[in-house]
């Protein structure tokens, strides 16, 4: 229901959705296949804490930055090599949509304007990347 809800959200804000993914096996298929631009990871993937192990494998395989969306943040921050940063549940879908721009200057070595309530950017990011 949540992942329709977020799907729906970004599509309407004009993003192509290419999950959602109820596992790392089905994430890293879909990633292999389209090379997303993005990824959102719960920590806490089908009941599992795999979501950090999928965050650091899309980056380190596949050059594919995350996101993590999780209530763990202390996981979350723990695992501040695997992802861009940590959007924290709960969380508005208007900050999820306003995550992605952010996500993208980060990539290209910006300092994003502003950030959306709640989104958390790990240091090297915020710091070295954007520089």
């Amino acid at each position: 229901m949540i992942a329709a809800s977020i799907q729906w959200e970004l599509e309407d804000a004009g993003y192509d959705v290419l999950g959602p993914a109820t596992g790392v096996a089905e994430a890293e298929a879909l990633a292999r296949k389209t090379r997303p631009d993005l990824a959102f990871i719960d920590i806490n993937l089908a009941g599992h804490d795999e979501g950090v192990a999928l965050a650091r494998d899309l980056k380190a395989r596949l050059g594919v930055p995350s996101i993590f969306v999780t209530g763990q943040l202390a996981q979350a921050r723990q695992a501040s090599d695997a992802a861009l940063g940590v959007l924290p549940k709960p969380f508005s879908f208007l900050s999820l949509v306003q995550s992605v721009p952010v996500a993208e200057a980060l990539r290209a070595g910006r300092q994003p304007a502003r950030l959306p309530h709640g989104l958390e950017i790990f240091a090297p990011w915020a710091v070295a990347q954007a520089s």
